[in-house]
């Protein structure tokens, strides 16, 4: 099964609060988001800017990858099948923040 993420360009929602972006599963699309707390976490960058959120969104890549791969083989997904990543999936990680 091939699995890749497609970069964000910008953030989507009207709170700012979530980057939505695609990735794509064996050749299929798939809607993802992910809040900007998993970033600003992920970077350890409080109140970070949508600048600095997308160029965090390009460091963490494999860990961000690996979350929403995890999350669409078991099947959780939202309503409309959107796979949405939160901080409590930092929590079952067991990822290492810096």
């Amino acid at each position: 099964m091939s699995f890749q993420l497609v970069s964000p360009i910008s953030l989507h929602d009207r709170a700012k609060t979530m980057i939505e972006f695609e990735a794509q599963y064996d050749g299929k699309p798939l809607v993802c988001s992910i809040s900007r707390r998993v970033l600003e976490q992920l970077g350890n960058r409080d109140g970070a800017s949508t600048e600095e959120l997308l160029a965090l969104f390009e460091e963490h890549r494999p860990t961000i990858a690996a979350m929403v791969r995890k999350k669409y083989e078991v099947g959780v997904v939202d309503f409309v099948g959107k796979v949405v990543v939160t901080t409590a999936d930092l929590n079952r990680r067991g990822v290492a923040l810096t």
